[in-house]
C-alpha cells in the first residue's frame, strides 16, 4: 500500500444541520482518497444535534473529538471548501481541516460526495423503517412533499414557503394527475396535521420526538429516502434538506421550490420514475 501523505480531518460545526455536515463529510472523504490521505470527521452532538453519523448511517471512518480540532488549528487552520488553498505547501502539510457548511469544489473526474452519499446504508433501524413506509405508499408513484415550519429554520424559508404553497401546488398536480400518492415530510406535527386535513391518504411520520433529537433525526434519514424515491419534490426555499434528498435520488427527479426555475415545476405531461426504497437512484419509469 501506497504510504499515506498526512490525514484530512472534515469539520462540521454544532449548528450545521444534517445536510450540511453530510456534504462536508462526503465531499472531504471523497478529496482524501484523491489526495491519499487518511480520513476522519468531527461530528459535535449535544442538545442542538443529538445522534451521531454511526447512528444514523453505518459509517467506519474515524471520528476526531472536538477539542483535539481546536486544539491543533492553530498550527493546522481551518481551510474552506473553495480548494483556493490547495498548493504544493499545503501537500506538505500532515494535517488538513476542512471547516465549512458548504460543498467542496472537488475536481471534475474524480468522484462528488452525492456519489458518496448514494453507495451509504442506513442503519438497520432506519432501514426497517424505509421499507415499512415504502409498503404504506402501496406501490403508488407518489410526490415528496419536505415542509420546513419549525421556528428555527431560517426566515427566508418560513416567509417564501408557508404550508399554503404545498396544498396549492398539491391540488394542481393531483387535479391533472390524480392516481399520484403523497409523501409527506413535515418538521412539525401540526404542519404534518394542515396537509393531512386536506389530503387524507398522505403518508408521513408524526410524533418525531423534539427538534434534532436523536429520535427525530433518524426519522429524518428514513424521509430523505421516502422523499429521494418520489416522482417529483415540493420543497422549501433556502433548505439544503430537500436538496440532499434530490442528490441521493439523482437527476430524475425535480425539486420545486416557491423560488426554483420554472423547469424545475410539475408537467402533466411529466412522464414519472419511481425509485427503490433503499436505492432511490435506481429508477423505474411510470409512463402516463
Amino acid at each position: 500500500m501506497a504510504r499515506r501523505r498526512g490525514i484530512l480531518v472534515a469539520v462540521t460545526r454544532r449548528h450545521h444541520g444534517l445536510g450540511n455536515r453530510m456534504r462536508v463529510v462526503l465531499g472531504a472523504q471523497v478529496l482524501a482518497q484523491l489526495e491519499q490521505r487518511d480520513f476522519a470527521y468531527v461530528w459535535p452532538t449535544g442538545r442542538g444535534f443529538g445522534a451521531r453519523l454511526d447512528e444514523l448511517w453505518e459509517f467506519q471512518e474515524r471520528r476526531w473529538p472536538e477539542p483535539l480540532s481546536r486544539a491543533l488549528a492553530p498550527v493546522f487552520p481551518y481551510r474552506d471548501a473553495s480548494l483556493g488553498w490547495l498548493d504544493d505547501a499545503a501537500r506538505n502539510a500532515g494535517v488538513w481541516q476542512i471547516r465549512t457548511a458548504h460543498a467542496l469544489s472537488l475536481p471534475s473526474g474524480g468522484g462528488q460526495w452525492h456519489d458518496a452519499l448514494r453507495a451509504m446504508r442506513p442503519v438497520e433501524t432506519i432501514r426497517e423503517r424505509i421499507l415499512e413506509l415504502s409498503d404504506a405508499c402501496a406501490g403508488r408513484p407518489y410526490l415528496g412533499v419536505m415542509i420546513r415550519a419549525h421556528p428555527v429554520a431560517h426566515d427566508a424559508t418560513l416567509q417564501s414557503s408557508p404550508v399554503e404553497w404545498y396544498l396549492d401546488r398539491i391540488d394542481w398536480i393531483r387535479a391533472v394527475r390524480p392516481e399520484l400518492g403523497l409523501y409527506v415530510a413535515a418538521d412539525t406535527d401540526p404542519a404534518f396535521a394542515q396537509v393531512a386535513e386536506r389530503f387524507p391518504d398522505c403518508v408521513g411520520q408524526t410524533d418525531k420526538g423534539p427538534y434534532n433529537s436523536r429520535r427525530a433525526l433518524q426519522a429524518a434519514v428514513a424521509d430523505l429516502y421516502l422523499l429521494a424515491a418520489s416522482c417529483h419534490l415540493l420543497g422549501p426555499h433556502y433548505s439544503s434538506f430537500p436538496e440532499l434528498a434530490q442528490h441521493l435520488a439523482g437527476s430524475a427527479v425535480a425539486l420545486e421550490t416557491p423560488a426554483s426555475e420554472p423547469a424545475t415545476r410539475f408537467e402533466a405531461q411529466d412522464r414519472l420514475s419511481v425509485g427503490t426504497p433503499l436505492r432511490p437512484q435506481i429508477r423505474s419509469t411510470v409512463l402516463r
